[in-house]
Formats: structure tokens, sequence, C-alpha cells
């Protein structure tokens, strides 16, 4: 296996050259239909003033494209200034079932089986996975956003950075490249909520008692989420909660439907390898830069492992690891000279 250690492009939050992100791109706001029907809402921000055709940067995300009417806009644009300066158009979508966007939400969606290349074809007309929803995406937006080249990259981190994987795979050929950003790229054999197999119970608590609220119909507030105080002692918090029986009986009660899946399927078994990603990362098309932290103890397994599958049957000659002494999402977030009482004596993600 070739080893590649990319530092290249910075990836901290950009306001454009000092003005307002309203004054200096044209926002537009889309229904993009899927091949079942399903549509997802997706936010595309174009420069004014475009002096050439400029390519899209997507990110596809379960955390909220807003903020959502034409009139409101984002703050800032994360990843490298480069992006902005360039011209680059970019774009926001939620994924099925989440905030605008129609549909019903599957954490860690499976992928189609047989896995389909190339053309964005499944195995039945109106089948659909991640992979399907991004080629569908990609293919409206290079025909309706205004100014752009015809060219797209997908970038996202965490679990956006495992929709940025499952992209990778979905054919398209405007696809150029793809950085997935510490991805969730397998949910027990090292990402989240499984290290090697063992449930990390504190993490799928602290993360599912909100995330895990399913969307309420149309008309009904939004729930609020369990809450959880660990007044400052996770281990006390634990031990007087008692055994992972409890969790349902005392905390969740019924609120959290992904738990009983997660706790009913404590091997490898077809559930957890149907969401597996490394394994379908074959014959991958755009150009792959996997980046992860070192310190991160929620996904420091998947870049590596995908890299690898990548550089193994992906087929891909342009593909890149960068891996740094960070925690999760820290090179987005922080200088990075820091971890606890470490001091690496440079700020290792404004270089990055």
């Amino acid at each position: 296996m070739r080893a590649r250690v990319s530092l290249l492009l910075a990836v901290v939050p950009f306001l454009a050259f000092g003005q307002s992100v309203k004054d200096t791109y044209q926002k537009y706001e889309y229904m993009i239909p899927m091949r079942d029907g399903t549509k997802l809402f997706t936010a595309v921000y174009v420069p004014k003033n475009l002096k050439s055709k400029s390519p899209i940067i997507l990110e596809r995300t379960p955390y909220s494209a807003g903020p959502y009417g034409l009139q409101n806009y984002k703050g800032g644009f994360r990843g490298s200034k480069k992006f902005a300066e360039a011209g680059y158009i970019f774009a926001y979508q939620d994924v099925r079932g989440k905030y605008m966007s129609e549909g019903d939400f599957v954490d860690v969606r499976p992928q189609l089986t047989p896995t389909f290349q190339h053309n964005g074809r499944t195995a039945a007309p109106g089948d659909f996975d991640e992979s399907t929803d991004t080629y569908d995406t990609i293919e409206y937006l290079i025909n309706n956003v205004p100014d752009n080249s015809k060219s797209v990259g997908i970038w996202g981190i965490s679990y956006p950075g495992g929709y940025a994987a499952l992209g990778a795979l979905s054919g398209h050929p405007a696809l150029k490249a793809a950085s997935p950003q510490a991805p969730t790229a397998d949910w027990f054999l090292g990402d989240d909520f499984h290290h090697n197999g063992a449930f990390m119970l504190q993490d799928f608590i602290s993360f599912y008692s909100g995330f895990g609220l399913p969307r309420p119909k149309e008309g009904e507030a939004r729930p609020v989420g369990i809450q959880i105080n660990l007044n400052g002692d996770a281990y006390k918090y634990f031990l007087d909660l008692g055994g992972i029986a409890n969790v349902e009986e005392k905390l969740y009660k019924g609120a959290i439907p992904f738990w009983q899946d997660a706790i009913r399927n404590d091997t490898y078994n077809d559930f957890w390898q149907a969401r597996s990603i490394p394994s379908h990362l074959k014959n991958v098309k755009p150009a792959c830069l996997w980046v992860g932290g070192f310190f991160d103890a929620e996904d420091c397994y998947g870049p590596l492992a995908c890299y690898k599958a990548t550089e193994l049957t992906g087929n891909q000659p342009n593909n890149w690891l960068v891996m740094g002494p960070w925690y999760h999402g820290m090179w987005a977030s922080k200088a990075g000279q820091k971890f606890g009482v470490h001091d690496w004596g440079s700020n290792t993600s404004t270089f990055y």
C-alpha cells in the first residue's frame, strides 16, 4: 500500500473578503427530485459577478442545510478560503427525512446490493441509497444552478463525511473529487458507538438523546431532547443508571428507535455489515482526500479504513490521506497547537 500524506488546504470558517455572504453571493433554494419522487431541500450560494463558470462544492448533512428562506444567508462557509477566492459555488442539502427534505431518515442507510457503479443505475427502478441520492442531486445541480462548470466536489465532517464517502460511489461523471473527513465508516468495527465491537454507551446516549428523536409530523412541535445531566461525573451517572437494560426503562422509554437496533445487534452481523462503507469502496471514480485525527474518540477508524480500502480495491490512483494530532473535527475549528497538556509548537490545523 502506497503511503500518501498531504498537508495542503486550510479548513477554517471563512467570510468572503470582509463582506457579508449576502453582499457577494446569490442564494437559490431547490427541492430536488430523487428517482423515487422524494424531494430533497438544497440551498446553493452562487458568487455574484463571476468571470467564468465555477465548480460546485456540495455538503450533504443530517444537521441542517439552513438557514432557510431566500432572504436568510449563512454567515460564512467552512472549507479552504481558496475555494471562495476562486469563486466556487457552495451547495448544502438536507438528507432524506431531515429538516426541510421529504422522506424518511435512516441511520447509516445500507447500500443497495449489488452496489451499482458508474451510471447511477440501481438493482430496480426507484430503488435508492445515499449514493443514488448523491447522483440525482449532482445531475440536477449541474443542469439548473447558474454559472456552474459542471464539475462537482463533495465533502463533509463526521456524519456528513460518511455521506461524502457514499457520494464518492455515485459514479456521476461530474463528481471530480471527494473529501470525507472523519467519516462514519463502520459503526461496529471502530466508529462512534462501537470500538472494535465494544459498545461506547456514553457516546451513544450523549448523541442520540437529541439526534435520535424522530422528526415530528407536520403540525407537531419538535420534541425536547432527553435531558442528560452528568453533573461533571460521567462514571457516577452511568453507575447509578445501572445495567444497559435500564436505559430503555429509565431514560428512553421508546423515544429513540435506533437504540433497540444498536443493542439487539451486538455482533458484527448483516445489520452492521450492510452499513459498512469500506467494503463498498470499489472502482471509486473521483479523487479522494480522507482526513482524520489521531485523538478522535469518535471517528478515528473511518478515514484510515476508507483510505486503505480505496487504495487496495478502489482502483483510484489519486487517493490521499491526512491524519493529524486532532480530536473530532479539530482541524476545522481550532488552531491545533495544543491538545490538553500537549503543545505541538505550531498551529497544526491552521497550517493544514
